[in-house]
């Protein structure tokens, strides 16, 4: 089964319904067709700078390249249409920590059953506050033969038994070392979620998703953002572990080396156009801890 995307004259009112009551909603057309052009001929420039190591390290993903290390890619963080979706969204003070080129090539397996939020220690996981969201943006169209997204819809309040089987973000899974893994398997309650080149789909961190392989003969590409709404609002730990986040310090898909870069120290100009929708240091404290397992309890 298929999602149909928000569409009409109620986009926004329909779209945050969508994405509060079933995790996620999909918004047509974000990025307007010359800058959707400039962005696929950055993420094809940088996806040939990846070698055969990352690509079986990140078998299932297909390949998980930090935009952090790659300052040109500041024009898509800092586009204006993203913004317009916010506002249009009711989202205020939304702040950026990272993004990924999550790009699946022709032949690539299927994507595992995760859900990616870190602060199930936390209460505020456990209300229906949206505390961080991933745009995930894609720059080919897709359906279920080249690698579509697909959900669990409302897993991102309720318990669903795939949470029972997943270790979320293990390496193994990753590089696929068991492809007979249920996390890798269709599961009768998805939805498929297709989009068109440009389309944006909007999912709260918590929900459970996948994608299908990709049996074409072509690379799909997806840039997945992570935003935070109203992010000056978020309990001081979860800022401050965010924070780490933005350092490039403790996080499970990303493994910074000395080279590695952070956007609110780029070369100019890409650090001008980032830096006023970077979530902020909030100073000295102690960070919420990073726990990938579900409680709703």
């Amino acid at each position: 089964m298929a999602m149909e995307p928000v569409t009409g004259e109620r986009v926004p009112e329909r779209a945050m319904r969508r994405l509060l009551d079933e995790g996620y909603c999909h918004v047509p057309q974000v990025l307007e067709p010359s800058f959707l052009e400039q962005v696929q001929d950055l993420a094809a420039n940088t996806l040939r700078s990846i070698d055969e190591e990352h690509r079986a390290q990140w078998r299932s993903q297909g390949s998980l390249v930090a935009l952090a290390d790659h300052p040109p890619f500041a024009a898509l963080i800092a586009y204006p249409g993203l913004q317009g979706m916010f506002a249009r969204m009711g989202f205020d003070g939304t702040r950026f920590t990272s993004g990924y080129i999550i790009s699946k090539p022709p032949g690539g397996p299927a994507l595992f059953w995760h859900q990616d939020w870190w602060g199930w220690r936390h209460p505020i996981s456990r209300t229906d506050r949206i505390a961080q969201i991933g745009l995930f943006l894609y720059l080919t169209d897709t359906r279920r033969e080249n690698g579509c997204l697909r959900v669990i819809p409302g897993s991102h309040r309720r318990p669903h038994p795939l949470h029972e089987v997943i270790d979320a973000h293990d390496p193994a899974l990753a590089a696929v070392a068991n492809p007979d893994d249920p996390a890798y398997a269709s599961h009768p309650d998805e939805v498929d979620v297709p989009v068109a080149a440009g389309d944006v789909v909007i999912a709260d961190a918590r929900l459970v998703h996948g994608a299908h392989p990709n049996r074409s003969g072509e690379e799909r590409t997806n840039i997945t953002l992570w935003w935070h709404p109203d992010y000056a609002s978020l309990p001081f730990g979860i800022r401050a572990r965010l924070w780490g986040v933005v350092e490039r310090e403790g996080v499970d898909t990303d493994a910074p080396g000395e080279a590695s870069l952070r956007p609110h120290e780029w070369p100019e100009p890409w650090r001008g156009q980032v830096l006023p929708f970077m979530a902020g240091n909030p100073g000295p404290g102690e960070p919420e801890p990073w726990v990938r397992t579900p409680r709703f309890d």
